[in-house]
């Protein structure tokens, strides 16, 4: 299978507030060899707009980070947007810091796994992205263990960070294994220190271990290698470009 790197425009949320922004910006994005991208931060735009730029540009709406609020109050609104977006896989950024507890991660687990069944009724899936904190232990167990325990495998997927992982001092190769069958779309961003600080930086640009990762997305079915970096010392668009030069050399697209 193809490895196709994507954008997550999250990366880019400063470049996107209004439509026009938005289709300059993802014009820049196609221009350096992109053809799928993930819709976060973007929810501000009217969703008509995002599928006339996204279609008429020829890129492919992969996996979006959806508001938690609106899972919950119009979880049919969710549904409408993604079929329109054309868009099979509904994303949660993250966890709300009120479910960050032994009983909150399994309250939390019950509650998204009725939406997530509920999205895969009508044709998609659930993606939950972590952070680090999932992996602190609640009653010596993680959270990321209660959420992969807790929910249905079908319905209930994970947008795996490669980064926040290995903040938490996990190793990323050896969780995408474990999730294996559940990853669709995974978030590759990277490690560096500079200046003996800690920043997140371009795809092998860092200290992550990409060979290892990428033969582990491999072993796990991932379809969708979404690029990302959230802050950083580099220009939002450089980090993007520099990010999809290096995976096109060893063999994405």
């Amino acid at each position: 299978m193809a490895k196709i790197t994507g954008a997550q425009l999250y990366t880019v949320r400063n470049y996107a507030k209004t439509p026009d922004e938005l289709r300059e910006t993802l014009n820049k994005i196609k221009e350096m060899g992109y053809t799928t991208i993930q819709v976060s931060a973007l929810w501000h735009l009217p969703v008509a707009d995002l599928v006339e730029i996204t279609r008429s540009l020829g890129l492919k709406v992969v996996i979006t980070h959806t508001p938690y609020e609106r899972f919950l109050d119009d979880l049919d609104g969710v549904i409408k947007d993604h079929h329109a977006l054309g868009c099979g896989l509904a994303g949660l950024g993250g966890l709300p810091s009120e479910f960050r507890s032994a009983e909150g991660y399994s309250i939390f687990a019950r509650k998204f796994s009725a939406i997530a069944d509920e999205l895969q009724k009508n044709g998609l899936k659930f993606s939950y992205h972590n952070h680090h904190f999932e992996f602190q232990k609640h009653g010596g167990k993680l959270g990321m263990d209660t959420l992969i325990e807790e929910t249905n495998p079908e319905s209930f997927l994970f947008t795996l960070d490669t980064y926040w992982v290995q903040v938490a001092g996990g190793d990323p190769a050896a969780w995408i294994r474990k999730l294996k069958g559940r990853i669709e779309a995974i978030h590759f961003k990277d490690l560096a220190i500079i200046d003996e600080k800690q920043i997140m930086a371009e795809v092998m640009e860092g200290n992550l271990n990409w060979p290892e990762i990428i033969a582990a997305s491999e072993e796990a079915g991932v379809k969708w290698y979404l690029v990302e970096r959230d802050d950083g010392p580099t220009d939002a668009f450089d980090s993007l470009r520099i990010s999809y030069n290096n995976l096109k050399k060893i063999g994405f697209q």
